[in-house]
């Protein structure tokens, strides 16, 4: 990856976050969508998509499904713009799996070997960012603090952790890697 790619997608990444977190906040779907649509189509473009790019977003889609949901429906938090459904997670913040999901063997891929140390920065980092976003509104904490940090911060860390170390490893790269531990042991 160029130099070039690495920032246009680390910046679309950042700037996704805001766009989905500001525009729910204020009921609003199109800042997020129109941000991370744009970030989806530069990344997807055929010069610069990597192979694995639509299955580690369809593993990413259906993994924020279930884990902000899994939110929801136990009373840990409550998110605004309920859309499509209350009860489920919403389509802004499905939007910013989508965009975590573009980085992975992109800007953030460096994690796919070091998927240790994202699952610790992911555990720390992540209920400091429903903190933020329900600073700007657009989470509520219906559990206690510590209970919702209890919560998002390992099983986060540890889910999407995961995630980040098998993204990476097709079964080529898995051949390799079993190669080249093989070779350090004899």
């Amino acid at each position: 990856m160029s130099a070039r790619n690495f920032w246009i997608n680390q910046a679309f990444f950042q700037l996704s976050w805001p766009a989905c977190i500001i525009g729910a906040a204020n009921g609003m779907l199109w800042p997020g969508a129109i941000v991370v649509g744009l970030f989806a189509a530069w990344q997807l473009h055929p010069s610069r998509m990597h192979r694995r790019d639509p299955f580690i977003l369809g593993i990413f889609i259906a993994t924020g499904l279930i884990i902000d949901t899994l939110w929801v429906r136990a009373g840990i938090v409550e998110y605004a713009t309920a859309w499509p459904a209350p009860g489920f997670i919403p389509a802004w913040l499905l939007l910013l799996w989508v965009a975590l999901g573009l980085t992975v063997n992109h800007s953030l891929g460096v994690f796919r070997r070091r998927w240790r140390l994202f699952m610790l920065l992911a555990t720390v980092g992540s209920p400091m960012s429903y903190s933020a976003a329900a600073g700007f509104g657009a989470v509520t904490w219906l559990a206690p603090s510590w209970l919702v940090i209890l919560c998002v911060g390992p099983v986060w860390g540890l889910v999407v952790g995961l995630l980040f170390r098998e993204a990476g490893l097709d079964r080529r790269q898995r051949k390799l890697d079993a190669q080249a531990a093989e070779a350090l042991r004899g």
